[in-house]
């Protein structure tokens, strides 16, 4: 029989609950669960059949698939990512589906397994602290609840896309039925670290869990197992043997005669025996002893998955900092571009008025006063220069020879051609309409453009902070409950190997005690040969 969980220690803390049925069947220890059975149904629909295995505590009872159980697991898995969740028997390998083909769904052998193991599953999650009061688990033990209604419900069907987007502050990864699993602020802006990132400031506790669980998934896989495994290969062997050997001996007596042939016939009973007894220790190694075994190396790679949970947490948060400081800089650089930019605009304007104020005090006497013109021009100034360079530029369109009777004419015309070259001799000018020009063909409004720029860095900047905020509260939330789960499970392993061990030497003694009283009673019958003298 395999052993259970001690319903009568006073591990069990009771967490905030959902007050179903369920929940206060498990708080009133009513007993632990037993799956009483295996049933072979089918399918109306698929014209398939499966095995459901039947749940008993108290009084109720509900059947499951394996798929169910698996299906839970996962999603017990998704829901509390900080929490060692036990593990389940693995599925057929492809060995068996090779080997057995369509037999394998009804193998007896891998039946009673997966019942043994189911209900140590069963039990250990209704002893857990936390996931003992999880509503996810107490509708799986409801009857008449399917597993699709309970996917399709909450907490489960709000879960976040990515389990790194889940939050756990202050319980806040779904504890009874009063609360759900809650993702960060603008998930989009929250980066997702590698798997092979490199943590600053690794915490050195989880370190070091990880190398000793590293250590004890390779103890167990590659020793203990491995060594059981040829143990019960070999004891499978030895009882084989044991078999064909009473068939000798119980033959061997047919052709002998009275004390001989007794005492004969007895030795081959005393070896069926061995046969027998080996057979229910071998039977009995295996669910308790083989089976704990097998469940400790899959508890290895529960294990390392939370620890790499927790890692990957503390390498978000690390890496939200350097997204937040990169952030940070590039909002600094848009800012000195944006005030340069207005300087600029402002240096600008400032040009532009000043020089309509310059064209206005030197257009409006010549066109007011043509002997003024004449006056400039003969008195030599840097002025009449600059306009007598200009008419000479434009002599080629306006000659003041051919208008000698209309001096208006001429000195206006001279005027338009000298007010045209001025505006393009400034340099600033020239500046000016080259990089609006370029800034038109890159960018058609380069100042929305850099105030949109600024506003989504200002806006992703608000979002990684409130990331930072909760992520830094988040990583101490779930290492305060990845290290009170790993101390739970340590007396629990403690506790396991203990029992199991006790059961390995009850095992044999038993089987030791059994067959020496076979063979004591088999030297009383052998002792009655009396030989010639």
């Amino acid at each position: 029989m395999a052993t259970v969980p001690d319903w009568n220690s006073e591990e069990q803390v009771v967490k905030p609950t959902c007050n179903c049925q369920i929940d206060r069947v498990l708080i009133q220890r009513e007993g632990p669960f037993v799956i009483k059975g295996a049933q072979k149904q089918s399918d109306s629909v698929n014209s398939a059949s499966y095995v459901v295995y039947v749940i008993a505590y108290g009084t109720t009872e509900v059947k499951r698939r394996y798929s169910e159980f698996e299906s839970l697991r996962k999603a017990l898995c998704r829901l509390h990512p900080t929490l060692i969740i036990p593990p389940i028997p693995e599925k057929h390998s492809l060995t068996d589906y090779a080997t057995m083909q369509n037999r394998v769904k009804d193998d007896p052998v891998m039946i009673e397994k997966r019942k043994r193991m189911l209900q140590r599953f069963l039990n250990r999650m209704a002893k857990h602290p936390e996931l003992g009061h999880e509503h996810v688990f107490h509708r799986f033990l409801e009857p008449g609840t399917t597993w699709s209604e309970i996917a399709n419900s909450p907490p489960l069907n709000s879960l976040p896309k990515h389990p790194l987007h889940l939050t756990h502050i202050s319980g806040e990864s779904s504890v009874g039925a009063q609360s759900s699993p809650t993702q960060t602020s603008s998930n989009s802006t929250i980066p997702i670290p590698s798997s092979t990132q490199t943590l600053r400031n690794p915490d050195m506790r989880f370190t070091d869990s990880e190398v000793f669980t590293n250590k004890f998934s390779n103890q167990m896989s590659n020793g203990v197992e491995k060594a059981q495994k040829k143990i019960m290969r070999r004891l499978g062997d030895y009882a084989n043997d044991y078999a064909e050997l009473g068939a000798v001996y119980n033959a061997f007596s047919l052709n002998e005669t009275d004390k001989l042939a007794n005492a004969i016939e007895r030795v081959g009973q005393a070896v069926d025996c061995v046969y027998t007894e080996t057979g229910k220790m071998i039977n009995a190694l295996e669910a308790n002893v083989a089976e704990p075994i097998q469940e400790y190396v899959q508890y290895s790679s529960v294990i390392k998955a939370v620890l790499k949970y927790r890692y990957l947490k503390q390498a978000q948060l690390e890496l939200v900092e350097d997204t937040l400081e990169q952030k940070r800089t590039s909002y600094a650089g848009l800012q000195r571009v944006e005030n340069e930019a207005r300087r600029l605009d402002e240096a600008l304007s400032r040009s532009r008025v000043l020089g309509q104020d310059n064209t206005t005090n030197h257009q409006s006497p010549s066109l007011t006063n043509p002997d003024n013109t004449e006056q400039r021009e003969s008195n030599g100034t840097p002025e009449s220069e600059e306009e007598n360079q200009a008419e000479g530029y434009n002599s080629d369109i306006t000659s003041p020879a051919v208008n000698n009777n209309n001096p208006y004419k001429v000195t206006h015309t001279a005027n338009l051609t000298k007010r045209r070259g001025k505006r393009w001799s400034a340099p600033t000018k020239i500046f000016t309409a080259m990089s609006h020009t370029i800034q038109g063909i890159i960018d058609v409004d380069p100042e929305a453009t850099r105030r949109n720029q600024l506003g989504k860095t200002k806006d992703s900047i608000t979002h990684l902070e409130e990331a930072l905020e909760i992520l830094s509260q988040d990583i101490k939330s779930i290492s305060v409950n990845t290290q009170q789960d790993l101390d739970r499970f340590q007396r629990q392993k403690i506790q396991d190997l203990r029992d199991m061990l006790i059961e390995y030497a009850k095992i044999h003694r038993d089987w030791c005690q059994t067959n020496y009283d076979y063979w004591k009673d088999t030297k009383v019958e052998v002792n009655k040969i009396v030989g010639e003298d």
